[in-house]
């Protein structure tokens, strides 16, 4: 059992009411998404309401999860079980008025089924309260995610082993099955996304979907992550079957520039409009800059794309100074740095790394070679 006083989301919770406190009438804060309750939980349940007012918190969960939360979310939160007179009964009772949800997560259906519930309250979004709060990693969040990285980083060495042992049988769907597979093996708890391995002219699909078909010659595009404690990895390696061509050369190097501008530039205040456009200005200056058509990278946390973004300066252009996407880096912001180049039906790369912005730069926490591998 968890006490209250090693808790690890015992601030975050106090931060939300302190917030809740500052609100001109009683107002509590309901949160459905599962994201959000294990941010506020530390245990994962595929069910459950955490209802946080000025001075309570309260833990809602079904008959399957009952017994486990009472045991892992000790004295901080009341825990009981779903009776829908109870939310009203607790609301009423510390008078509370106003009720926020989440609006960035609720189905239409879900925010009718809470008008019906909860029509003794005025219902309000929360403006993406707890998302802002999760924008700036803690220790325990930041140690996660390194754990998360470490594994998706020893599972590209285990697969490169095994795509050069079997090269002539190995699938798609080997790979990206064997992958999850050995991270699971090492101590993840899931994958943080469906994994990306598709070669040949499918490397020019920025998302494409491994298949069960051998690998072809050219490159083969490995985009993959574990995920652990509920906390997601991210990277991209792309490696060569065969030799490459000078063009395909060409083209790799020209991403690994761009990500190592951007890599350069990254640190606490830094402009991140400014970031995206160095990193696709050398894509431009050697004229693929039409073949990079994605963001530089997004943030990463217990969910695999989180917000804040770089601003993507390509899509930037024609907008007027005040309405352009900023994006200020901060410390503890955890960000992938993800240039690109796709040449319809012919191939494409991407190198992507994971990385902690710091006050005087960034840590790296993708430990893999980005040296052109050939196999």
């Amino acid at each position: 059992m968890k006490k209250e006083d090693d808790f690890m989301p015992k601030s975050r919770i106090e931060k939300i009411q302190q917030t809740l406190r500052q609100k001109p009438e009683p107002t509590a804060l309901l949160v459905a998404s599962e994201e959000n309750r294990r941010y506020l939980t530390d245990i994962a349940t595929s069910s459950g309401y955490v209802m946080i007012t000025p001075e309570n918190k309260y833990f809602f969960t079904d008959f399957r999860y009952l017994e486990f939360a009472k045991k892992s979310l000790g004295e901080l939160y009341e825990v009981a079980l779903y009776p829908k007179e109870n939310y009203n009964e607790i609301l009423k009772k510390e008078n509370i008025k106003n009720i926020l949800f989440e609006e960035n997560y609720i189905s239409l259906k879900t925010k009718k089924s809470f008008d019906e519930m909860f029509c003794d309250f005025a219902l309000c979004e929360s403006g993406g309260l707890i998302e802002e709060m999760r924008k700036i990693k803690d220790e325990s969040e930041l140690e996660n995610i390194k754990r998360a990285q470490h594994i998706t980083d020893k599972a590209f060495g285990h697969i490169l082993k095994l795509i050069s042992q079997n090269i002539n049988t190995i699938t798609e769907s080997d790979i990206a099955l064997e992958l999850e597979y050995f991270m699971r093996k090492n101590g993840a708890e899931a994958i943080a996304f469906d994994t990306i391995a598709v070669s040949g002219k499918k490397s020019s699909y920025p998302h494409g979907q491994p298949e069960n078909i051998k690998l072809s010659n050219g490159f083969l595009t490995l985009d993959f992550g574990a995920k652990y404690r509920g906390y997601c990895a991210d990277m991209t390696r792309t490696i060569c079957v065969s030799h490459p061509s000078e063009k395909m050369t060409e083209v790799y190097n020209t991403v690994k520039s761009a990500q190592a501008e951007a890599l350069n530039m990254i640190k606490a205040n830094a402009d991140g409009l400014e970031i995206d456009t160095a990193a696709r200005a050398i894509i431009d200056g050697a004229g693929y800059g039409k073949n990079f058509g994605h963001g530089l990278g997004h943030s990463v946390g217990l969910e695999i794309h989180e917000s804040p973004n770089f601003p993507n300066s390509e899509k930037e252009k024609d907008k007027q100074e005040d309405k352009k996407t900023k994006l200020t880096l901060f410390e503890n912001l955890v960000i992938t740095v993800e240039p690109g180049i796709y040449i319809e039906d012919e191939f494409g790369v991407r190198i992507e790394d994971l990385v902690v912005v710091t006050k005087d730069g960034c840590e790296n926490l993708t430990a893999s070679d980005k040296e052109l591998i050939c196999i």
